[in-house]
C-alpha cells in the first residue's frame, strides 16, 4: 500500500508545482526502481522517458524490410557501386540488323545506321538499386502494382499461389495476382537472395521514371544495337558468330515443363554470373532479360493508321533459346514489341546517358588515299536513329 501512496505523492507534487519533463523524470526512475527492487542491475536511459519494447516486435522489426533504417540508401549505394557503372560508348556507323529473310520481327534486312557517342549502363537495373530508388521515391507505383497482376512464367509459381491467385494466359505463362518487383513470383515470394538480379515487373512507363530519376534515359534501339556489337560488329551474339556456353541465361529444356538450367539458374541470374559479353565490358546484353528502349515498334505489314503503339524490348531473355524453337532466337538483332504498360517476371532495363560532343565522331569531309592525294569520299545512304524514338 506505501508505495501506491509514494507513486500519488510525487504525482501531486508535480502537478502542483508544475515541474519541468527533465526534472519529473530522475523521480519516475526511482519509483521505477522500488518497483523491480534492490536486485535489478538494468541501466536506465537519463533525460527523455522510454519505454521497453517487448521481445515479439522486436524480433518483427528485425525480419521487416528495412525502409526506415538510418543511412539504408547509402549504404546500399556503397555495397552495391560497382553495379551503376556506365560505359562510354563511341559513336560510328554500324550494320544494324539480321541477315535472316524468315524473321518477323523487323529485324530484316540489315541497314547501315548512324548513332552519336552515349553512356549505357554496364549491366541491367538491379533490385537492390531500384529499391533504394522506391525508398527515396515513397508514392511511386509500377503499372503492375497498379494494375494488381502481373505475368509470370507458370513452372515457377507455387501450388497455393496458381491455384487461388493465377489464371491461365499463354502456353506457359500465367497472369499472377499481386506478383510485381518484390514479389517476382506473386503472394510468398521475395527479394532475398536476389538483390543483384535484375529488376522485373517493370513497364516501359516505369523504366522511364526510374531513369529520369537519375538523369537519364532509355537507350533508342540502334543505340543498344550498337553497344551490343561493340568489339563484334556484324556478328550474332555479342561475343562472335558461335553460341558459347555459360555466356548468357537461356532456357534450356521443353518449353514449358522443364528447365535443365545448364547454365545454372531457372529464372533470372545475378547480372554478374556470366564474364563480359563483349569488348568493352557489358553484361546481360543477351539472355536474362528483356531490356526497353526508347524506340516504337512498327509493324512492317500494317499499315501506319492501323498501327498500334508499342515499344521496342531488345536482348532477350530466361525463358528464350540459342535455336528460336522456344520463344525467341537470343541474338543482338533481335527484338520484340510490346504496349508501353506491358510487364513480366522477364522484362527489366538499363539507361542510357547523352555523352559531351565532344566525345562525338568528327565527320570525314575529305579521304586521303593510298597515294597521299585527296579524294571526296564516297556518298552513304545511312539511317538516323532519331527517327523512331518516342
Amino acid at each position: 500500500m506505501w508505495r501506491e501512496l509514494y507513486v500519488l505523492f510525487f504525482l501531486a507534487c508535480a502537478c502542483m508545482a508544475k515541474m519541468r519533463d527533465e526534472d519529473i523524470n530522475p523521480m519516475f526512475q526511482r519509483i521505477e526502481g522500488v518497483f523491480q527492487g534492490p536486485d535489478s542491475n538494468k541501466k536506465k536511459p537519463r533525460g527523455i522517458r522510454t519505454y521497453e519494447v517487448d521481445k515479439e516486435k522486436e524480433q518483427d522489426n528485425k525480419t521487416h524490410h528495412p525502409f526506415d533504417k538510418p543511412n539504408i540508401i547509402t549504404d546500399i549505394h556503397l555495397t552495391y557501386s560497382n553495379y551503376r557503372e556506365m560505359i562510354l560508348v563511341r559513336g560510328g556507323t554500324f550494320w544494324m540488323g539480321t541477315n535472316f529473310p524468315d524473321s518477323t520481327t523487323g529485324e530484316y534486312p540489315m541497314r547501315e545506321v548512324a548513332v552519336n557517342s552515349f553512356y549505357l549502363d554496364k549491366n541491367p537495373v538491379i533490385n537492390a538499386d531500384y529499391w533504394a530508388y522506391r525508398a527515396k521515391k515513397r508514392f511511386a507505383r509500377t503499372d503492375a502494382e497498379d494494375r494488381g497482376w502481373s505475368w509470370v512464367v507458370d513452372l515457377f509459381l507455387t501450388e497455393e499461389t496458381r491455384e487461388y491467385y493465377s489464371m491461365p494466359g499463354a502456353t506457359g505463362w500465367a497472369a499472377v495476382k499481386r506478383a510485381n518487383w518484390d514479389a517476382p513470383e506473386g503472394p510468398g515470394s521475395n527479394l532475398e537472395g536476389r538483390w543483384k538480379h535484375p529488376v522485373v515487373h517493370i513497364s516501359w512507363y516505369d523504366a522511364r521514371q526510374y531513369c529520369a530519376f537519375h538523369g537519364k534515359r532509355l537507350p533508342t534501339e540502334p543505340e543498344w544495337e550498337y553497344a551490343a556489337r561493340a568489339g563484334a560488329t556484324g556478328m550474332t551474339y555479342p561475343w562472335g558468330d558461335s553460341w558459347e556456353r555459360k555466356r548468357a541465361n537461356v532456357w534450356q529444356g521443353s518449353w514449358p515443363n522443364r528447365n535443365s538450367m545448364l547454365d545454372g539458374y531457372g529464372t533470372t541470374a545475378p547480372v554478374d554470373a556470366y564474364i563480359r559479353q563483349n569488348l568493352i565490358g557489358f553484361l546481360d546484353m543477351i539472355g536474362n532479360v528483356w531490356e526497353w528502349t526508347g524506340s516504337a515498334y512498327v509493324e512492317r505489314m500494317v499499315p501506319a493508321h492501323l498501327q498500334t503503339k508499342m515499344a521496342v524490348l531488345k536482348g532477350g531473355s530466361y525463358v528464350d533459346s540459342v535455336n528460336g524453337y522456344t520463344n525467341y532466337a537470343v541474338r543482338n538483332g533481335n527484338r520484340m514489341g510490346q504496349s508501353q504498360d506491358y510487364s513480366a517476371a522477364n522484362v527489366g532495363f538499363r539507361c542510357a546517358k547523352t555523352a559531351p560532343p565532344k566525345y562525338n565522331p568528327r565527320p570525314a569531309d575529305l579521304e586521303i588515299g593510298t597515294a597521299g592525294k585527296r579524294r571526296e569520299p564516297k556518298e552513304k545512304q545511312v539511317m538516323f536513329h532519331r527517327k523512331d524514338e518516342f
